[in-house]
């Protein structure tokens, strides 16, 4: 019996071993929770199996035709898909499939710590049994190939495996393409490598940031020609460890590599004297790279080298500790070597934030940091790391404390577009701790809305790799108050991260997907609530259809025909509603679909303040445009109301710079019922914006009856009363309002800073006016504010920071015959929109 304490001490995982080795066990309710490992990318369910030893673990896939890890990891049914350290449990392997997923494995047998899989022989291609092992002691999969010949012919066999290790938003480095005899893989940030190797073969790599092809070529030079009736066998290593020097050093003694290596023992100082605990130490052998590791709390470390001259590159926090490439050591063919690196130049001191609002609670916010001058900006970890991300820092309470290298910062703390920013400086001195304290005024009062954003996505999507922590935290610190969870074809759920970082007073969520099949881009839908059935084949999920018509009915009959919210999502509005078969001539679009959709992306949401037929983005047309064709189909009688999401993928900025407000009736996240946000929703009862908050209540001139987006108004005087009133806060502005009637601006509705200075302020209420409007056909009216030169800014990064501020409403459809609201068909002066082609 061995009893391992997880590394983030939250729980025991008490595992049966023999000779410290693990029985092979398949997956169950029962045993789930102490075989399976951590890490980012596990992907493990119900029905894989589970092999490890004292120093690794691992999970074979289910060898089953419908086994998918996510979205784009697909097909793994009897590969190897999660293997963590035990060290330090970070799974960052997507999958490695022995034989390139040429064989499709359909059984599996358990027998002692092994597991084996195999794919039936036919007359066309081999029998291929492919078996799993690990020995008593080291960090590694023996992974075995036998090919039987069931063909009368010769068979010339193809070694060849791929592994799946996603990169491109990660601090990863890949063995470079050709041929070697260690294949490598390392995520420096999440702290986990891996290697292959197969003794008596030269390895031939071609890869990409996610995927590489391996090739195993003789040493001998001779091709493997399969007899019929014969065998052939092939066994390769597949290892892990917290650090790549060591799994080069395990990878290359396993391989009987003739490479003499010592003990190094290594000591990083700062230039105060002090441990560089958790220090990016890289390491360099000529143009050979060697791997990073980081030292503990003493700024120790103890790394296996092969002898010679290394360069040593270190850095904490993205801030050089020593010149680049500036210092080398000699690693010689001793019993052990020692060696003392104390920095010159990096002396770092500590920032101790405290982040409240203007009532005194602690609240999430986001911190960012920037050098000022001479100093360096830092760059805590990728796109895709949880508290800081890059240069910076998300709280879930309020507080932090980071080391930083001596100097002087620009500080911007905010928390979304409800929330003043705090804009300051922070000098840092070596040795010493400086208190951050910033006090956010909720200047923006928004009571009877709350904030949401119904689109985002981290590493269980299968098309990228950002934590879902992570996802989480960016979402609390930019005051996101209620946000689905809506991965790519699985059903998940945001709960266990908002319990683990306390988030439950500001944030609330229920379980949804993102269904996506082809074509793409089009056949893309959220939806929510979905059943969540966790540790099962997407979640419990349905499958994806080339049919948007049938994918959309799907999700609609789902979880028998429950009441969910469909959303079409980034749409091509002319494919899918003018020219289902990709023409270009106008037709029934997918007609079977329309009365399926709830809500409808339309963003990017400036747009709406210069609206033309095509958007543009670098300079050439992208695509038709959202807005223009939303309001299109306004005029044409759908009544497919309008959201707006990031569809965040990454954790840097990725969330909070669009969203929707909807009608609520409470204003505690706590409280929230999904389902009321789900019939705001249906009903249009919801506001579009990227920072501007906008209020617009209807009033019939006849009656005094009042809405607001999303309803029906009777006035048959067809006079309306409009009361617009739009808050900011200090760190954006708004320059223009205006009313659409029937999707064109009203002349005489139509106000700007620059004709119209007495209707707008410089307070938090910037614009807090009633405007009458007279109709003379049944009209829908949508408000519109923003500002036309203006950017929102850095507080919002680099890409929701070259937005234009800009907010508009959902329409309220006003009748004034008594008959019902009935559509005027106008197209607004250009044509229907069909199948957009560049």
């Amino acid at each position: 019996m061995k009893i391992r304490l997880c590394r983030n001490a939250i729980c025991i995982v008490i595992a049966v071993l023999t000779s410290n080795v693990l029985h092979a066990q398949q997956l169950t309710e029962a045993n789930f929770d102490r075989l399976v490992p951590s890490g980012k990318e596990v992907d493990a369910i119900y029905g894989d199996y589970a092999i490890g030893n004292k120093a690794a673990r691992a999970i074979i896939a289910a060898p089953e035709a419908t086994r998918n890890a996510n979205m784009t990891v697909r097909d793994v049914g009897g590969c190897l898909l999660d293997l963590t350290a035990v060290e330090f449990e970070s799974d960052q392997l997507s999958a490695f499939y022995p034989g390139r997923r040429k064989f499709p494995f359909s059984e599996a047998t358990t027998e002692g710590s092994s597991v084996t899989v195999t794919s039936s022989g036919s007359d066309k291609r081999p029998k291929c049994v492919v078996t799993y092992q690990m020995n008593a002691t080291q960090p590694s999969v023996e992974v075995t190939t036998v090919w039987t010949s069931t063909t009368a012919q010769d068979w010339t066999l193809t070694l060849e495996d791929d592994i799946r290790a996603d990169g491109g938003k990660e601090d990863m480095v890949k063995s470079p393409n050709g041929t070697t005899d260690v294949f490598y893989v390392e995520d420096a940030y999440w702290q986990q490598a891996y290697a292959v190797i197969a003794p008596g073969y030269h390895i031939r790599c071609n890869g990409n940031s996610r995927e590489s092809v391996l090739t195993y070529e003789p040493k001998d030079g001779n091709a493997v020609v399969l007899k019929p009736g014969k065998s052939f066998t092939l066994t390769r290593q597949v290892l892990v460890g917290k650090e790549l020097p060591s799994v080069l050093a395990n990878a290359e003694e396993m391989a009987q590599l003739p490479i003499e290596k010592s003990e190094c023992e290594f000591t990083i100082m700062t230039g105060s004297g002090h441990p560089a605990a958790g220090a990016r130490v890289e390491l360099r052998h000529g143009d050979e790279y060697r791997g990073t590791f980081r030292p503990d709390q003493n700024g120790a470390a103890a790394v296996r080298l092969p002898v010679g001259t290394y360069t040593v590159n270190a850095s904490l926090g993205g801030s050089s500790i020593f010149p680049k490439d500036g210092l080398t050591i000699d690693v010689r063919g001793a019993a052990q070597n020692a060696f003392e690196l104390q920095s010159q130049t990096y002396r770092p001191g500590i920032v101790r934030a405290t982040i409240m609002d203007d009532s005194g609670q602690l609240i999430p916010a986001k911190v960012q940091f920037n050098g000022n001058g001479d100093t360096p900006t830092p760059d805590w970890g990728p796109d895709t790391a949880e508290h800081f991300v890059r240069n910076v820092a998300y709280t879930s309470n309020g507080r932090f404390e980071t080391s930083l290298q001596s100097g002087t910062y620009d500080v911007t703390v905010s928390r979304g577009p409800e929330y003043d920013a705090v804009f300051t400086k922070v000098i840092v001195d070596a040795e010493k701790t400086v208190d951050l304290k910033a006090v956010l005024k909720h200047s923006v009062q928004t009571s009877g809305w709350v904030s949401s954003d119904f689109h985002s996505h981290s590493s269980p999507s299968g098309d990228n790799t950002g934590s879902q922590k992570g996802r989480v935290l960016n979402l609390a610190a930019e005051q996101i108050e209620f946000a689905p969870c809506t991965e790519h074809n699985r059903v998940s759920t945001y709960d266990h991260h908002i319990a683990e970082l306390g988030l439950k007073p500001f944030l609330a969520t229920v379980s949804g997907m993102e269904l996506t099949g082809q074509p793409l881009p089009l056949n893309h839908q959220n939806v929510f609530p979905m059943k969540y059935s966790p540790r099962t084949q997407d979640g419990g999920g349905p499958v994806t259809d080339t049919s948007p018509e049938t994918q959309m009915e799907r999700l609609a009959l789902w979880d028998d025909r429950s009441e969910k919210l469909i959303q079409q999502n980034h749409p091509d509005i002319g494919w899918l509603f003018y020219d289902k078969n990709g023409d270009g001539k106008p037709d029934e679009g997918h007609s079977r679909s329309f009365p399926l959709m709830d809500v409808m992306e339309i963003h990017p949401i400036d747009r709406i303040l210069n609206v033309s037929q095509f958007d543009v983005r670098g300079g050439k047309p992208f695509n038709n445009n959202r807005m223009l064709n939303w309001l299109q189909l306004l005029n044409r009688g759908f009544r497919i109301y309008g959201v707006v999401n990031t569809d965040a993928h990454y954790n840097f900025h990725g969330s909070g710079w669009l969203r929707n407000w909807i009608q609520s009736s409470t204003d505690d996240p706590a409280e929230i019922d999904f389902m009321d946000m789900v019939h705001a929703s249906e009903q249009g009862r919801l506001i579009m914006s990227n920072g501007p908050f906008l209020e617009a209540t209807l009033t019939s001139a006849d009656d005094g009856r009042t809405v607001v987006s999303g309803q029906d108004l009777e006035a048959r005087s067809g006079k309306v009363n409009v009361h617009v009133r739009v808050q900011c806060p200090n760190w954006f502005d708004v320059d223009t309002v205006f009313v659409m009637v029937n999707g064109r601006i009203a002349p005489n509705l139509h106000f700007t800073r620059t004709d119209h200075a007495d209707r707008f302020t410089d307070d938090v209420v910037k614009f807090d006016q009633t405007l009458d409007v007279d109709l003379k056909q049944d009209s829908h009216i949508v408000v519109v504010t923003g500002h036309r030169t203006e950017l929102l800014g850095d507080v919002m990064g680099p890409e929701g920071g070259a937005q234009h501020p800009a907010a508009l409403t959902n329409p309220v459809f006003v009748d004034i015959d008594g008959d019902g609201f009935k559509p005027n068909q106008d197209t607004l002066d250009f044509p229907l929109p069909v199948k957009f082609s560049n």
